[in-house]
């Protein structure tokens, strides 16, 4: 559930494992907290996440949402997947410093 606040976005806490058996769970949370929002743009939570598999992923990619806290591991497999800049709020951040 969304519990924590970031910079006036609702966070979504995600799972530690995001491997398959998690992939129902997953869609059900996203479906549940982008539902209840109201308005305000919630971000992923993946500060527990360890370990990230193709399935969830693309349920991350579909979501549309953007990850806010994010554990290196997160990191490291939204990089090898190549969608750091599709998920990380951060890259957002650091591209718009350096395109004005």
């Amino acid at each position: 559930m969304a519990e924590a606040v970031q910079g006036g976005s609702p966070l979504i806490s995600l799972p530690q494992r995001l491997d398959t058996s998690a992939a129902a769970e997953l869609k059900a949370l996203l479906l549940e907290e982008t539902g209840a929002a109201e308005g305000a743009v919630p971000l992923l939570d993946a500060s527990e996440v360890d370990y990230v598999g193709g399935l969830c992923l693309q349920l991350l990619l579909a979501s549309g949402l953007k990850v806010g806290p994010c554990s290196e591991k997160a990191a490291e497999a939204f990089a090898l997947f190549g969608v750091q800049q599709q998920l990380l709020e951060a890259m957002d951040e650091k591209e718009s410093r350096h395109d004005g």
